[in-house]
Parts: C-alpha cells; sequence; structure tokens
C-alpha cells in the first residue's frame, strides 16, 4: 500500500495525519451538531464534552460541518500525495503546512477550553509536525522538485481562468485572514452582533477558534489558487482536484441543510451562503477545465501509473462524487429529522 512513497517514516507519518484528518472531517460534517453539544443522546465519534449549560454548549454546528468539508479536501491530498508519490508535491505541501501552523496558532490564541474537551489543543500541532516531519523526510523523494526555479509571475494565460482564480485569491486572502487574526468581528458581522445562546440543535454562535479554524483551513485552498496563477497550471491537477471536491461537498452540504430545516434557516449568513458557495465551487471548477489546454492534466497518474487518457476522467468523476456525497449527507440528515 501507498508504494509510490519509500520512506517508511514518511509514510507511517502521512497515513496518521490522513486518519486523524478524516476522523474529523467525518465528525464535523456528519454530526456537528452532536459533537458541540457533548454527544448527549446523539451518536457521534467524537465530541466538545461540554456539558449543556456552558459556554462551549450547543454552538457551530454548522460552522463546523464546514470545517469538516474543509479538511475532508484535506484528507484527499494527503492520500493523493501517498498515492501518486511525492516528487513535486511542495506545491500541496507547504500550503498545507502553513494552513496547520496556522490552525494550532488560532486554537491555542482563540480557543476556550474552560469548559470543554482540550484535544484540539494538542491533536492539532501533532498533525502539524508530522506533515511537517513528513515534508523533510520527503526531500530526498523529490518533494522540492520545482521549488528553486519558481518565480512567481501571472502565468495563466487564458482570461476566464485567470479572472476566476484572481478572485479566489483576492476575496480568500481577505476573508481567510480575517478569520484568523479578527474572528470576534466575522462573527459580530454576521450575526449582527447578537450572540446566540448555546442550543440543542447546535445553533448557537460559533466560537472565536471555529472561525479561526475555518480561515485557517481557507488559506491552504487559497495558496493552492495562488500558486496555479502565479507558477502556472501544467500539472496542478494535485493540488485543483481537492479544492473541487472539498468545494463540492460544501455546496452538497450546505443545500442539504437548507432543505432537512438543519442548517440557519432565514438569516443573513444562510443567504450568503448559498450564494458564496456555488460561486466559489464555480470558480475553481471553470478555472481546471479552462485550463486543461495549459497542461492543468500533465503527468497525471493514478497510483502512480500514467493514465492513458485523461481527457474525460473528471468531467465523469465529480458527478459520481456528488452522488455520493449527496446520499450519505441526504440519509445522515434524514436520521438526524427522524
Amino acid at each position: 500500500m501507498f508504494k509510490q512513497i519509500n520512506s517508511m517514516p514518511a509514510k507511517v507519518c502521512l497515513i496518521i495525519s490522513a486518519l486523524v484528518s478524516l476522523i474529523y472531517s467525518l465528525n464535523f460534517l456528519l454530526f456537528g451538531d452532536c459533537y458541540v453539544t457533548g454527544g448527549d443522546g446523539c451518536f457521534t465519534i467524537l465530541s466538545n464534552d461540554a456539558a449543556e449549560g456552558t459556554q462551549a454548549w450547543g454552538r457551530g454546528a454548522p460552522e463546523t460541518g464546514f470545517n469538516g468539508a474543509l479538511m475532508l479536501g484535506i484528507t484527499l491530498a494527503t492520500l493523493l500525495l501517498l498515492n501518486e508519490g511525492a516528487k513535486g508535491m511542495w506545491r500541496m505541501m507547504i500550503p498545507g503546512l502553513i494552513g496547520f501552523t496556522a490552525m494550532t496558532v488560532s486554537i491555542w490564541m482563540h480557543g476556550d477550553f474552560e469548559d470543554a474537551s482540550e484535544a484540539p489543543k494538542f491533536v492539532t500541532p501533532i498533525v502539524t509536525a508530522l506533515y511537517g516531519a513528513a515534508y523533510f523526510l520527503l526531500k530526498d523523494e523529490g518533494v522540492n522538485d520545482g521549488l528553486s526555479d519558481y518565480k512567481p509571475g501571472i502565468k495563466v494565460q487564458d482570461k476566464v481562468a485567470l479572472t476566476s482564480l484572481s478572485i479566489l485569491v483576492l476575496t480568500g486572502l481577505f476573508y481567510s485572514l480575517r478569520m484568523i487574526f479578527t474572528p470576534d468581528s466575522v462573527i459580530s458581522d454576521n450575526f449582527d452582533d447578537m450572540v446566540i445562546p448555546g442550543m440543542a440543535n447546535g445553533m448557537g454562535t460559533p466560537s472565536d477558534a471555529t472561525v479561526a479554524v475555518s480561515g485557517s483551513l481557507i488559506l491552504i485552498y487559497t495558496l493552492w489558487a495562488g500558486l496555479v496563477l502565479t507558477e502556472g497550471a501544467s500539472g496542478k491537477w494535485t493540488i485543483m482536484h481537492p479544492s473541487m471536491f472539498a468545494f463540492l461537498t460544501i455546496v452538497i452540504a450546505t443545500y442539504v441543510g437548507f432543505v432537512s430545516g438543519l442548517g440557519r434557516g432565514g438569516t443573513d449568513l444562510q443567504k450568503m451562503d448559498a450564494i458564496v458557495g456555488p460561486v466559489v465551487m464555480l470558480l475553481t471548477m471553470l478555472a481546471y477545465f479552462r485550463l486543461k489546454d495549459e497542461g492543468m492534466e500533465d503527468n497525471m497518474t493514478m497510483m502512480g501509473e500514467p493514465i492513458e487518457d485523461s481527457s474525460n476522467m473528471m468531467a465523469k468523476s465529480l458527478p459520481i462524487f456528488a452522488l455520493i456525497v449527496g446520499a450519505v449527507i441526504g440519509l445522515n440528515a434524514m436520521l438526524n429529522t427522524w
């Protein structure tokens, strides 16, 4: 398994990192409401261990689910690295390290664990350290190939893709950095300066730490888009595939939440989510498919082996992925509303 990675220590680090990310992503995505209510009377793999009536109980379930979808993309990226090999994967790993480091700092800066489990305070830096260790262990396997030749500039020729990526990078940097450094102002703007207390369905106002984690994860995707813009499209399928899958998951989860009544109904935040999520997804996909002629799918592999005909692979894979994710999230919503 994962034969494309030769270093056993690096492989172990990446597998542990992917496994932890997968558990948290699925738990947040599917059981976010139960996670934030301490697992009281419902099923969850992990919980924040908050008791009813405490400051950490019943707050930010939709935002926790959003983080789960973003974590799923990071998990898929790590699995792609394990399956396809390390050569040139600094493009994936350096933004990942920046985002994980920002997440670690954000949790320690903004987290209030007086009434909740402290597990995130320690799990996040451990995963960051493992991911960083894997990066350095993979230097002999070509992880930094092309890094010394990287000279930032606008390297995308297609005007539509250029516009799409520019919007993604500029707005991504603005929102991600604001969420990381001033999460309280983001919360205040989106909830009209109201603090919604903890609720049994998890619809209380999200914590500063939850919003800062969102910003840290968004930063990773923003840096990936920035690399496509400033280095060119050639071979960037390795970072665009996880991005497309993550944003597709966010859109599906958002609209299933609206239909099932598990989302924040009738709020300005809901209206914004209904617009922003699909726009980001469409801009990402538009850039990907427009840049196929500029080498987006160059050297695409499957389990380390070249793909003979990759021309329609993603056009087929995305609908299949959407059906599977939609079925899982939809079934989970049905079970939660019974």
